[in-house]
């Protein structure tokens, strides 16, 4: 094992066949790097997309400014020492309730509308892949 720099410690890796020698903490600039950051914006943008496409439309033709479709962007931020990608559904507060119509619910003249369940669908067929 070559002798590390000062202040830098290796760890070593690895079985008998097989030896895997890296400075200690490589994981940490890894995960800060924007190749990890581009690969997290663009699997959380594929989700958001899938989002929007099972979301409900609504009664008119076109949707407006604040229905969910709308109201569903990606972000993707760092935390700590690595990136974080998340959905925010709903960021405006005049948005129609998402989570209403995920459950269903019961409009004004008291017709019960059973909900599609889009969010969590998304979610499973994500965790599957």
């Amino acid at each position: 094992m070559a002798t590390p720099k000062r202040g830098k410690r290796q760890t070593r890796y690895g079985t008998a066949d097989f030896t895997f020698e890296t400075d200690q903490g490589f994981e940490t600039k890894l995960m800060k790097s924007g190749e990890v950051r581009a690969l997290v914006a663009a699997k959380v943008g594929e989700m958001a997309g899938r989002m929007i496409k099972a979301a409900p439309r609504g009664p008119h033709v076109t949707t407006d400014a604040y229905s969910v479709k709308k109201n569903i962007h990606p972000y993707v931020d760092q935390v700590g020492d690595e990136w974080v990608g998340y959905v925010v559904i709903e960021e405006s507060d005049r948005a129609r309730h998402a989570m209403l119509q995920e459950r269903g619910y019961r409009d004004p003249a008291g017709r019960r509308h059973a909900g599609r369940f889009y969010l969590r669908s998304v979610l499973q067929s994500e965790r599957v892949e």
